[in-house]
């Protein structure tokens, strides 16, 4: 094992997430770079702020704006589908979401109960006229396929079914309307070209294992494809022999007991990582802080998104965002976008432990604020809570 202290430690996590200066993502393109970098961004449908997936690539793209995914989508290099939930991936990875389309298929309704008859039905439609929306659909015809079955009509049986074909991969989302799905055939929403071949066991762990360090830049083995199931012996088994091979490198973390795996390239440059002095406002479903427990261990960094915990017991706000300065985490902003007004409201600050009296630290944040206000189209800045001049 290679014994790393813990500051490299967690320089090597932010500089792999891209979340320096040194990453020199730009524009449209710099957006596919990333997207193809960190793997996914996830799909949130919150919007307190701007939605999660057009933040997690804001914080590493210079001069991104929300159409160069649209823009990434409807040009077929990107695409909706799960990584450990809903996420834009990039399409030259499309063959690696193929194995959880065969499991939804093999579950035989995994999300919602199959009625064969409106898949036939929703497929020939879509078929025949192009893409469409759950809403293009008349709910009047489903009752040829549901009856008068009330628990079929809980809710749209139409949104369920397209819902079902798209995670078995029958269908695929080429754009959005507001929030709304457009589906159309996947055979047809594949750009021609990308790699359709079914990985096998042991390529699909190994994208995995490179999908995840190259991301994060180190990682232990339970991080390691979070939340996919029935993954665990097989991701040991290959961390085993990539180690063997070399192409692994095992590391013994100052402080942490379980071992973590790097690429033995990125050990070469430990003590030349970058250094990061402005504070980023992430999002709570950011690639770096989304597996809470890794972001306690490696960060000592406790957080919870408080808009899931009842009003009465919350201790920051609603939506409450890390603060990340360098390789620290130094407090949380509970912010909201008033888009009619154009203000974003700094609803309440807490700044971790012995941090609020740093006045470089409200300084940088000063400057974070108006950039994440202009992201959100907000124009001015105001606060429920006291801040230092100039801060607002």
């Amino acid at each position: 094992m290679h014994p790393i202290p813990l500051r490299q430690a967690r320089a090597l996590a932010v500089c792999s997430q891209a979340l320096t200066a040194a990453h020199p993502f730009k524009g449209k393109a710099g957006a596919l770079q990333a997207l193809e970098h960190i793997g996914y961004a996830q799909i949130d449908t919150l919007s307190v702020v701007q939605r999660a997936h057009h933040h997690v690539l804001w914080s590493r793209v210079a001069n991104y704006r929300p159409e160069h995914l649209r823009q990434l989508v409807a040009e077929k290099n990107a695409f909706e589908y799960w990584a450990h939930a809903a996420a834009y991936l990039p399409m030259r990875d499309y063959r690696f979401a193929i194995p959880r389309q065969e499991q939804v298929r093999a579950s035989d309704g995994m999300w919602h109960r199959r009625n064969p008859g409106l898949i036939r039905y929703a497929l020939d439609r879509i078929r025949a006229e192009g893409p469409m929306m759950s809403r293009d659909f008349d709910k009047k015809d489903e009752r040829l396929y549901f009856g008068n079955n009330k628990e079929g009509w809980s809710a749209s049986a139409i949104s369920h079914t397209l819902f079902q074909l798209f995670m078995e991969g029958e269908l695929m989302v080429v754009a959005r309307k507001g929030f709304q799905k457009v589906y159309d055939l996947t055979e047809r929403a594949l750009p021609a070209g990308v790699d359709t071949r079914r990985p096998t066991r042991e390529e699909y762990i190994r994208y995995l294992i490179k999908r995840d360090i190259r991301a994060h830049g180190l990682a232990k083995a339970s991080e390691i494809g979070y939340l996919i199931k029935n993954s665990a012996a097989g991701i040991n088994r290959e961390l085993a022999h990539m180690v063997e091979a070399g192409e692994l490198a095992g590391l013994a973390v100052e402080g942490l007991g379980q071992p973590y795996y790097a690429f033995p390239s990125s050990l070469e440059n430990l003590h030349g990582l970058p250094r990061e002095r402005r504070i980023r406002i992430l999002s709570p479903f950011d690639n770096l802080v989304i597996q809470r427990k890794r972001l306690d261990e490696l960060f000592g960094f406790s957080y919870t998104l408080e808009c899931y915990v009842p009003k009465d017991k919350r201790q920051v706000g609603y939506f409450s965002l890390p603060l990340l300065r360098g390789t620290e985490f130094v407090g949380q902003a509970d912010l909201k976008a008033d888009r009619k007004t154009r203000v974003l409201w700094v609803k309440k600050l807490a700044w971790e432990e012995g941090k609020a009296e740093k006045g470089s630290l409200w300084k940088s944040l000063a400057r974070s604020l108006r950039e994440f206000a202009a992201f959100n189209e907000c124009e001015t800045i105001d606060s429920e809570v006291k801040l230092p001049d100039g801060v607002g």
